[in-house]
């Protein structure tokens, strides 16, 4: 969610806020800065799953219609359980709507529609599902719309690098995007579950 900009008679508290200059330039860092200052950066500091699974995180409780959207995707996506059919929509918590579709969107720019496929990065596994863990009680984290799984069919729950597909150089840039909005991969961080990334810190 963003902050409205301030109304002008607010700018002399953001130019001591930013440390400006007496000729109003800023020293360093100034579109980041000032982005900053006024709000237009998004959230990509999320909760922790154990604070999710609390149900007072930012995300509420799990399953909350109210708290789902519907996003549009920039490329067409294959059902990994059906690879015939295809979506270009996805289900999800409305508080990480704009960061998915700054991932897929950055990961159609870099790759390209060809290569992407080519890579596995159009085969979707699923991101809300009100169920619990595999093979455990604890609700997963599918359930509240913060997570995500690509290409389960070459990255299985129980692969480990280099044979989960998603480990390999190929897929650097990928992980790169979604880092950038501050998402986890289960593969980076534990080396396992490579299909999954999530809007929640594993601590």
């Amino acid at each position: 969610m963003f902050r409205s900009a301030p109304m002008q008679n607010d700018w002399k508290l953001i130019q001591n806020h930013l440390k400006l200059k007496a000729d109003g330039i800023p020293r360093e860092k100034t579109c980041a800065a000032i982005k900053k200052a006024l709000g237009l950066v998004p959230q990509t500091k999320w909760p922790s799953q154990s604070e999710v699974r609390s149900g007072k995180s930012i995300f509420g409780v799990a399953a909350k219609q109210a708290n789902l959207v519907t996003i549009d995707l920039p490329y067409p996506m294959k059902l990994s359980w059906e690879m015939t059919t295809t979506t270009q929509k996805l289900r999800c918590h409305h508080l990480v709507a704009e960061s998915l579709k700054n991932i897929f969107q950055n990961t159609l720019d870099h790759y390209g529609l060809e290569r992407l496929s080519e890579l596995g990065l159009d085969v979707l596994g699923g991101c809300f599902n009100n169920r619990a863990i595999i093979g455990g009680k604890a609700t997963s984290l599918h359930a509240w719309g913060i997570a995500i799984d690509i290409d389960p069919n070459h990255n299985g729950l129980n692969e480990h690098a280099p044979k989960a597909r998603l480990s390999r150089a190929d897929y650097d840039a990928f992980w790169k995007f979604v880092e950038q909005e501050g998402a986890t991969s289960l593969g980076k961080e534990r080396d396992y579950d490579w299909m999954h990334f999530q809007f929640a810190s594993l601590n």
